[in-house]
């Protein structure tokens, strides 16, 4: 009789036991890296939408500074010195947006979510929805016109936009990406030649002097042009140099 060659059931466990802790060890990565590449391509799809809507509404309406929307700050405070706000221009914009989308039915003052600043800070909302004011798309996305700017859209800026992927908990620079509307479209926050939202300054995980509500902001146009989300796990990249962790 010939001995066979074979491992012990010690061996085999062993084995075992080692594969385990390194799938345990890289799983939680790769499950990471996974989620942010699908918000890269859920980002892209929902600027694809926005361009498609603009291209639309400008070549049946004009550009927006034709479009009679009124500035959201009126500089007035109420009797408890909070600020009196007109929304009137952000749903002005939303209704003619709306035209050229497919969109789902949204629940009036459903809670969307909370928002933090990308460093993980406690930001202003809870978010509500609002129908007058937001656009719920197919894959569950929410577009959002945010304020329009105290500068008239006849200097070409018109506004905030957001672009939103709700769940419980939302980052800035995450969950939330901010857009500049413009009278030529919906641009970035983030670009590389950006003077008001820089990258460098405003989508920093451990910066936290900037004001809560700001941080993250700065991110958008990274995530669509470099097609990652690498400024979540290292801090030395740049658009003239590194642009990704490895």
């Amino acid at each position: 009789m010939k001995k066979k060659k074979a491992f012990t059931l010690a061996e085999v466990l062993i084995t075992l036991g080692i594969i385990g802790i390194v799938a345990a060890m890289t799983l939680p990565t790769l499950v990471q890296k996974y989620k942010e590449k699908q918000r890269v391509t859920q980002l892209k799809k929902a600027y694809s939408i926005l361009n498609q809507a603009f291209t639309m509404a400008v070549n049946d309406y004009g550009t927006p500074d034709n479009w009679g929307l009124v500035v959201t700050e009126t500089g007035e405070v109420d009797d408890e010195g909070e600020q009196i706000l007109d929304h009137s221009g952000a749903m002005k914009a939303m209704s003619i947006l709306k035209k050229y989308i497919k969109q789902k039915s949204l629940a009036e003052n459903e809670i969307i979510g909370y928002v933090r600043s990308l460093d993980g800070r406690q930001a202003w909302w809870p978010w509500e929805a609002s129908v007058d004011k937001y656009i719920f798309i197919a894959d569950g996305t929410i577009l959002a016109q945010g304020w329009i700017n105290s500068e008239s859209c006849a200097n070409g800026s018109c506004g905030d936009f957001w672009v939103v992927f709700p769940s419980r908990n939302m980052k800035i620079g995450v969950d939330v990406f901010r857009f500049e509307f413009t009278t030529k479209g919906f641009i970035p926050s983030g670009m590389q030649d950006a003077t008001g939202y820089q990258f460098s300054k405003y989508c920093s995980t451990t910066d936290t002097s900037i004001r809560v509500d700001l941080q993250g902001r700065g991110c958008t146009a990274w995530v669509l042009f470099n097609e990652n989300m690498d400024y979540l796990h290292c801090n030395d990249l740049s658009w003239d140099g590194k642009t990704k962790c490895k």
